[in-house]
């Protein structure tokens, strides 16, 4: 098996709020930058849900691993797009040796964080400064503080152009983490 890294990058509110039914509650235009910045060129698992809401530029230069849940008459892949109705199966094609990706990104929704976060190396959260109590998708934030410690936080919060605050994180797994 090869030595790909799973690495989740997720925008979390400080009371662990990652959308609201399928949107995200807030606008941070330098998020999306740093998103951009930082997965283009690599792979990303999501689920289906998340998948149907990404804007055109964020299909540029990247490879995605589609989670639905729903059965498919077959697994399907095109155009940098491969669908899988498990994330078990996803996973195998991730670390086969033939993968040409040294990282993949796991980038949502609540239910592949929740399945993923024990498989992952490390964790880029974008921590947005405001709680949403009619969040109703959350991120599991008590297993990001329970197994990773921070290893880059050289930023204070900032003021985002659509006034809200926000911080980048960088996390590294300490404790043992799932194999495949």
């Amino acid at each position: 098996m090869k030595d790909t890294k799973l690495i989740i990058i997720a925008a979390v509110s400080i009371d662990g709020v990652i959308g609201i039914d399928n949107d995200i509650p807030w606008k941070v235009p330098e998020d999306f930058k740093h998103f951009r910045n930082t997965t283009i060129g690599n792979a990303l698992i999501v689920g289906q849900n998340t998948f149907k809401t990404l804007p055109p530029k964020a299909f540029e230069d990247r490879q995605y691993f589609v989670i639905n849940n729903e059965m498919l008459s077959k697994q399907s892949f095109s155009n940098k797009i491969y669908r899988f109705n498990d994330i078990n199966t996803a996973l195998h094609v991730i670390f086969d040796e033939h993968f040409d990706k040294d990282k993949v990104y796991v980038a949502g929704g609540a239910m592949v964080y929740n399945t993923l976060i024990d498989y992952c190396d490390e964790a880029i959260i974008t921590w947005i400064n405001n709680e949403y109590p009619e969040g109703n998708k959350k991120f599991p934030i008590i297993n990001l503080f329970t197994n990773f410690e921070i290893i880059l936080n050289d930023q204070e919060w900032q003021m985002s152009k659509s006034g809200i605050e926000y911080r980048i994180v960088h996390y590294k797994r300490t404790g043992q983490k799932k194999q495949i």
